[in-house]
Parts: structure tokens; C-alpha cells; sequence
């Protein structure tokens, strides 16, 4: 059997999530998706009373863990909810094919958090990464599909890359700009910084872009909302956030 056990956006597994994770052989940590605190390795040990290994995405996407799960129950931990990932599915579908049995034990999401912010969840449209640059790679998709979503009045939740390090949130905002420079367009106005989103020391930021540069907005991970226009019950609740 694989499991896939969601920790939710602040890494507290459910009480579901604890006793499957117990009833598993192999217990493994995945960190690529998301940055992950230098203790939640020890906290788990102690919630389960396993070894747990954490693994990258070479061994999350590979046969890795399914060529376990054949003769063995094993259980994976995702931050976050385990069915956002597409790669999480392709698991779940490998496993089909193999008669593999396969259990969920679903967490809280950014994809729901963002409630927090006073963003009613049913008018964001299509999430976008930003990846970071190199000298061969500059994507400008990012930008081009926040265009989309403003132009039919839908919020855009923006994820940042977190490899090799977590993106800072300035740097979200400076490449955003790059990307208009790129394709001769000014799209970015106002913006929601999202810091350590569930966590106690979470910070909500929200104001223009050029403003946000010279704020401080908090500690890593990061997540930004561009908003489309705003109802006013919206736009009241993000008023307790602009700088």
C-alpha cells in the first residue's frame, strides 16, 4: 500500500494521518515541494515512533517508492494536501495500473488558505509558478497567465520557486517586473504577500508592488496574491493588511 499523508500548510498532520502513518513499514519525508522546517524530521519520529527518510524529487518521480509500496505498506508525507501536486497523482495512477492499494489522508492547502487574506477562494483562477531565472531560462508565462485571470476578473495565487533556496518575496516581485520589461506590458499593480501562511508568526502584506520592495514582509515561504478588482467586502478586510 502507499499512503500519501498531508502535514497542511503549518506541518501538523491530522490525527488520520498519525495512525496510518504508524501502521506503514517505510515512512518517508518528500522536501521539494516545499522548504522544510530543520526539525520536522525529529517532531514526526516523535509523533510516529519511526524512522523517517527524507527523499528528493528524483525519487518522488521515479519507481522508487511504488516498487515498495508492491510488498510493503508505505507512507509518504506531503506538505500541504497530498492531491495538489500533479506528481502526487501520477503516484496514485501508477499504482491503479499495478493494483497497488492506495490510500489519502488529506490537510490544509495555500490553495484554501488564502482565505486568510479576506480573498473570497471562488474568484481565483489558474495558479502560477514563478520559476527562477538563469542565464538560458526567462519565462515570461507567469506574467502572461495573471494578464488572463486579471482580464476575467479572477484573483492569480503566485507560488515561488524554492530550489535550490526559497525565493524571497522581493525577488517574486522584481522578476514580475522583468517579465513585463520582457513583454512591453504593465500588468502588476497592487499585490498580497503571504509569509509563513498557518504558522504563529505568519505576516499578510498587501499595497502597491513598488511599495512592497521597501517593506520588511516577513520570513520565508513565501506566496503573493495579484488581486483582480476587488469586492467590497474584500477590499475592506484587506485594508486591516496595506502598508
Amino acid at each position: 500500500m502507499l499512503a500519501l499523508v498531508g502535514l497542511g500548510i503549518n506541518f501538523d498532520p491530522t490525527l488520520n494521518g498519525i495512525e496510518t502513518a504508524k501502521k506503514c513499514d517505510e515512512i518517508f519525508l518528500e522536501k521539494y515541494t516545499s522548504p522544510l522546517p530543520a526539525d520536522i524530521q525529529k517532531e514526526l519520529k516523535k509523533l510516529i515512533k519511526k524512522e523517517i527518510t527524507v527523499i528528493d524529487r528524483e525519487e518522488v518521480e521515479s519507481d522508487f517508492l511504488i516498487e515498495k509500496a508492491g510488498s510493503k505498506n508505505v507512507c509518504l508525507f506531503v506538505v500541504g494536501d497530498p492531491l495538489v501536486a500533479t506528481t502526487h497523482l501520477s503516484l496514485l495512477a501508477e499504482c491503479r495500473k499495478r493494483n497497488i492499494e492506495t490510500k489519502i489522508v488529506h490537510n490544509s492547502s495555500i490553495l484554501t488558505a488564502v482565505a486568510r487574506t479576506g480573498l473570497q477562494a471562488y474568484k481565483f483562477g489558474r495558479t502560477v509558478t514563478i520559476a527562477k531565472w538563469s542565464e538560458n531560462y526567462k519565462p515570461t508565462s507567469p506574467l502572461l497567465l495573471i494578464e488572463k485571470n486579471l482580464s476575467i476578473g479572477l484573483h492569480t495565487l503566485v507560488l515561488l520557486d524554492v530550489q535550490p533556496e526559497p525565493m524571497d518575496a522581493k525577488e517574486g516581485i522584481k522578476q514580475l517586473f522583468e517579465m513585463e520589461k520582457v513583454e512591453k506590458k504593465k500588468i502588476i499593480k497592487d499585490v498580497v504577500v503571504l509569509s509563513r501562511l498557518g504558522f504563529s508568526d505568519e505576516k499578510i502584506t498587501y499595497g502597491r508592488a513598488e511599495k512592497l520592495l521597501k517593506k520588511d514582509l516577513g520570513k520565508p515561504p513565501f506566496s503573493l496574491i495579484v488581486p483582480a478588482n476587488l469586492h467590497p467586502l474584500e477590499e475592506e478586510y484587506l485594508k486591516f493588511f496595506e502598508v
